[in-house]
């Protein structure tokens, strides 16, 4: 029976397979050859099938063979790993931390902080991944990573956020664009703008649609490879689990149909203010913003800024890091202005479950994330805690 078999059957396989004979097998192991031929010979008659071809002078592979010689790799090296995850968790010195992370996070706030940890850490490996903030809270829902580090998104279970810092959100336009002379700009002067900007999976674009500003009609052009609808669209992890009754993805799909359903009435309103004068009054802060391109990554969104596409709306942080833009850059091609009347901020925190509790050593890490980072000079207004 399959059951039957074993690490020691691995090991023996790949062993003989990098050596090229039994015998040079049974030393690098320190067994007995008898034991090596023993051990392939159980291995094969309990598959049935034939790993290697022998000749009097050399063992090979068959095909089969080198087909599963990476498998047995693959297996013995996640159960070394994993014991060493066991060994260093247990000293609380050690141990894989899999993190998610908005891309501004692992760009600007995360490298600063990692450099000091690995030098006090050195046992400790980390895996970071680049998610969108939607993305982030549902690999934590899912145990796909330890925790997360990006923005609030819609409620899932049994997830909490807490705070880390903030920024500022503002416009991202070209260093020609008229905007560009402002020192301040009001949500409502984004009326009619040529406007690229992020899907709804995002923290930006979700903050905005539940703040009741930026709605955004279908764009014409969508660089996401998220699947969309015909309105706004949200990935189809969301509508399927919707259609399942998950209350959470039932909670994004309302919001998809209200952000829709604000667009005309905002729009409508725009343009009747309009026609009273600059001096009117307007009861939201952004009236009719149609997306002419919508992406999911920041990278593309200032690549179509630069390229007079459109303008667009981004967190502070986001914006310079994904153009180059820095606090001192007089000649930059973007510029980033902020946006006022309202001032809205982004809320950055961290993002774990409630259920579970941190390793030893994702809490270290945490710890010195929270001592390290309100240290780093950054290139954006940030405000701490």
């Amino acid at each position: 029976m399959l059951s039957s078999l074993n690490l020691r059957h691995m090991r023996v396989f790949v062993a003989v397979a990098e050596q090229g004979s039994f015998s040079a097998a049974a030393a690098a192991l320190g067994v007995g050859s008898p034991a090596i031929t023993a051990t392939i010979r159980q291995f094969e008659d309990v598959t049935g099938a034939a790993l290697f071809d022998r000749t009097t002078r050399h063992v090979s592979l068959t095909v089969t063979g080198e087909r599963f010689l990476p498998i047995a790799r693959r297996l013995l090296g996640d159960f070394e790993e994993a014991l060493g995850d066991l060994d260093a968790l247990s000293k609380g010195i050690g141990g894989k931390i899999r993190i998610a992370a908005a891309p501004s996070v692992l760009t600007r706030i995360l490298p600063g902080v990692i450099r000091h940890f690995v030098a006090a850490h050195p046992d400790a490996r980390l895996r970071l991944d680049e998610m969108n903030a939607g993305e982030v809270h549902a690999a934590v829902a899912n145990n796909a990573v330890d925790f997360g580090i990006a923005g609030e998104w819609h409620d899932l279970p049994d997830i909490a956020f807490s705070p880390l810092f903030s920024d500022r959100f503002g416009v991202l336009c070209r260093a020609d664009h008229e905007f560009a002379q402002q020192s301040e700009i009001a949500w409502s002067e984004l009326a009619d703008q040529p406007f690229v900007g992020l899907g709804p999976e995002s923290g930006t674009r979700a903050m905005m649609a539940d703040q009741g500003f930026g709605a955004m009609t279908p764009p014409t052009l969508t660089t996401s490879t998220m699947p969309t609808t015909p309105t706004m669209p949200v990935s189809a992890a969301v509508t399927q689990a919707a259609a399942l009754g998950v209350g959470a993805a039932k909670a994004v799909m309302g919001s998809a149909a209200k952000l829709d359903r604000a667009v005309a009435r905002m729009a409508q309103a725009g343009t009747q203010a309009r026609k009273k004068g600059p001096d009117s009054a307007m009861p939201g802060p952004v009236t009719g913003v149609r997306p002419v391109v919508e992406t999911s990554n920041t990278i593309t969104l200032a690549a179509m800024v630069a390229e007079g596409v459109g303008i667009t709306v981004l967190p502070e942080l986001a914006a310079r890091i994904a153009t180059g833009v820095s606090d001192h850059t007089a000649e930059a091609k973007l510029t980033f202005v902020p946006l006022c009347h309202p001032t809205r901020h982004r809320p950055i925190g961290v993002i774990t479950r409630h259920s579970k509790s941190l390793s030893p050593i994702a809490r270290i890490f945490l710890a010195m994330v929270r001592e390290q980072a309100p240290k780093l000079d950054l290139p954006a207004a940030i405000e701490w805690g």
